[in-house]
């Protein structure tokens, strides 16, 4: 199955794993050219991608299928051209990938653009007065 998709992952795989190779596994089963190494530890590294791509379904289960073993955390956030939501998350505990579908839900009251603004106002001020009670202060 192949369609274009938006998405945006996160892996933490091992150090057993060469960050040549995987970024390229990633870039081959994602169509994407957008791979980051956004942290390393003493035993593993971090690794972000994401962007509008088409989605290969077979590609992307064989790539996680692949590094499996080697995964530590993961999330894989999806949303279709039909503005369908999905992911993968990888499950630490049974130490495989977990596909979820979603959805975005609104809750039915809302705040008003004005009633936000009061908010966000009175917010304010009440910063701006703990602020200067602060500096009338004398330094101690």
């Amino acid at each position: 199955m192949s369609f274009y998709a938006t998405f945006d992952g996160m892996i933490t795989v091992l150090h057993s794993v060469d960050k040549d190779t995987i970024i390229q596994k990633i870039q081959d089963a994602f169509d994407t050219h957008e791979v980051i190494i956004n942290g390393e530890t003493e035993n593993s590294y971090d690794l972000w991608f994401g962007e509008y791509a088409s989605y290969q379904e077979d590609a992307i289960y064989a790539f996680l299928a692949e590094i499996e073993p080697n995964t530590i955390s993961g999330e894989i956030v999806y949303t279709g051209e039909d503005a369908s939501n999905w992911r993968h998350v990888f499950d630490g505990t049974s130490h495989e990938w977990i596909e979820q579908e979603g959805y975005i839900a609104y809750k039915e009251e809302g705040t008003t653009i004005k009633q936000r603004m009061t908010y966000l106002e009175e917010l304010t001020k009440q910063t701006n007065e703990l602020f200067s009670r602060d500096s009338d202060e004398p330094e101690r």
